[in-house]
């Protein structure tokens, strides 16, 4: 927005996950709350220790009797009555064991020890209540946000939307979802069946079919029509904007003997990739449907005799793409760069925000400031350790300099609890654990993956693009869901394929080792013969590599 708008019409912009925005009217209004559902203003956030599968392991403790747990259907209780319904002002009388329990839950969470522990689903249901009891919070909301634009709004939760609802039905606030039912991949999440029906519905909206597609090369958006097509009989064909100038594209699906054949093979495609065509090692991604580490580990090793790094990227991922990740690396860009001017504009834009204002005096005391401190933290770069320790010292230096309440203000998902020292907590260790022997610019590029091929799930590739595409393992044994959710499972195919913008490989191997396995077992595509029917029917040959 700031590049579209510049800086003081791009301030005005908020940008926030769901998960962000419920947790910020939580953190605001949780006096709001009736005193039954209040959590204390300290409370943690627990994510994987509440979840449908673990939810049982805490009736013992909220309180229910053993007879009464055995009895309890536990996955449905917690979709259902625990998280699966708004809450009410006034909680009434269980009807059911399944309610019992939900009640004891919310209780015990809420109530029980020195603090509360919350799960994400649990914040935006309290959130929703917020608005509902509420009515001046409520219109104080409605009053802030004149537009809301709703993004990947396929893959939006019950809860998520009756926080949507709630929030902004029958207000004077105008929005826009934009998403593609084809892309629905989070079902397994909570993501409802068809919520655009649902809120052309409840918002009166106009349905606009977007069509052209400024990503892909013609042939892949001809053969994106082929699976559209497949996913909706409705849906209209794709048109290319790309003319084919620059290449037409290219979709090959590739059969292997074993995964060492495989292995070797795409590494040196993907050097020639670099080497030939130009690409950057992050102008191409690897996609695993899952355990993309345990997929590529053979395929990791045969890119790194060939001088290429190819890095699993689900650990990072979620931390990079913090905002408060990306203001510590500008910084950190800024210091150790002779030239980091996207970096230096970011902090700058960053300051004036903090500053209220870009009247020259301020703009210049602004400047003369942070040229200050990048001079003082050059220094502290220069002597201290190259360890976690001293990764440490330098992020408290930046975060002095920033200060905290500022960074808090200017992105509140991070004023409650610890989750903002949590995560700064993790990128010092994560660049500690590059730093020994580097420079910190060898840091910086390490951490932010310039020089390495970034290998991810299906999943984790939403929202990104890439040139070249690498789908490993097109088996059974991997899409081991086909069976009871083709549907999904075909969207996920539909995913990984969109990614790309040139390029798309998928691979079979006839024999691979199973995640957690070291003994290679033969592998089958019985089960998905649908996705190769699929490829075959857009004129897509397999072709067996000898």
């Amino acid at each position: 927005m700031l590049l579209r708008c510049g800086r003081p019409l791009g301030a005005r912009f908020d940008s926030l996950t769901f998960d962000a925005f419920a947790k910020s009217l939580l953190d605001r209004f949780r006096l709001g709350l009736p005193p039954h559902w209040r959590p204390t203003a300290d409370y943690q956030i627990a994510s994987r220790g509440i979840n449908e599968k673990r939810i049982g392991d805490w009736l013992e403790p909220a309180g229910m009797p053993m007879r009464e747990r055995a009895a309890v259907q536990r996955v449905r209780m917690y979709n259902n009555e625990f998280i699966g319904t708004p809450l009410e002002g006034e909680p009434r009388a269980a009807e059911s064991r399944e309610e019992q329990a939900a009640s004891l839950l919310w209780e015990y969470f809420l109530h029980h020890g020195s603090h509360s522990t919350l799960n994400f689903q649990m914040i935006g249901r309290l959130a929703e209540l917020v608005l509902r009891e509420n009515p001046r919070i409520l219109k104080a909301l409605q009053a802030t946000y004149s537009h809301v634009f709703l993004d990947e709004f396929q893959d939006t939760t019950g809860i998520q939307y009756d926080l949507t609802t709630t929030a902004f039905l029958d207000s004077h606030s105008v929005l826009t979802a934009v998403g593609d039912n084809k892309q629905r991949i989070m079902g397994w999440a909570g993501a409802l069946d068809d919520v655009f029906s649902e809120f052309k519905n409840d918002f009166d909206a106009m349905r606009v079919p977007l069509v052209r597609n400024y990503r892909a090369a013609p042939e892949l958006v001809r053969i994106l029509g082929h699976l559209a097509a497949a996913i909706d009989a409705d849906a209209p064909p794709p048109e290319p904007q790309r003319d084919g100038t620059h290449g037409d594209g290219e979709c090959r699906v590739l059969l292997f003997e074993d995964y060492q054949q495989e292995a070797e093979t795409l590494a040196a495609m993907t050097k020639g990739w670099i080497e030939d065509d130009g690409l950057a090692p992050r102008d191409i991604c690897i996609l695993t449907r899952n355990r993309p580490g345990e997929y590529t580990e053979r395929l990791r090793d045969a890119l790194e005799q060939e001088g290429i790094e190819g890095r699993v990227e689900s650990d990072l991922q979620d931390l990079l793409a913090e905002p408060v990740t990306t203001v510590l690396l500008d910084m950190l860009n800024l210091v150790a760069r002779q030239q980091a001017p996207e970096a230096r504009a970011a902090i700058l834009d960053l300051l004036f925000d903090f500053e209220g204002g870009e009247e020259q005096e301020s703009a210049r005391r602004v400047e003369r400031g942070l040229r200050a401190h990048v001079k003082h933290l050059r220094e502290v770069l220069g002597t201290a350790s190259r360890d976690e320790a001293g990764v440490r010292c330098v992020i408290d230096v930046i975060l002095a300099f920033l200060q905290r309440d500022r960074i808090t203000s200017r992105f509140p998902q991070y004023e409650q609890g610890t989750y903002l020292d949590d995560l700064i907590d993790k990128l010092c260790a994560s660049l500690g654990e590059y730093s020994a022997g580097r420079n910190w610019d060898e840091v910086l590029d390490i951490l932010e993956g310039k020089d390495s091929v970034p290998i991810m799930t299906t999943h984790k590739s939403k929202g990104l693009e890439y040139h070249t595409i690498v789908f490993v393992g097109l088996e059974d044994s991997a899409l081991w869901g086909f069976q009871n959710g083709e549907d999904e499972e075909t969207r996920g195919f539909f995913v990984a394929f969109s990614r790309a913008k040139y390029r798309v490989i998928f691979t079979f191997s006839k024999r691979r080792p199973r995640p957690g396995r070291t003994q290679a077992e033969a592998q089958s595509r019985r089960t998905i013969n649908r996705l190769y029917e699929l490829l075959r029917s857009a004129g897509v040959a397999l072709e067996t590599i000898e």
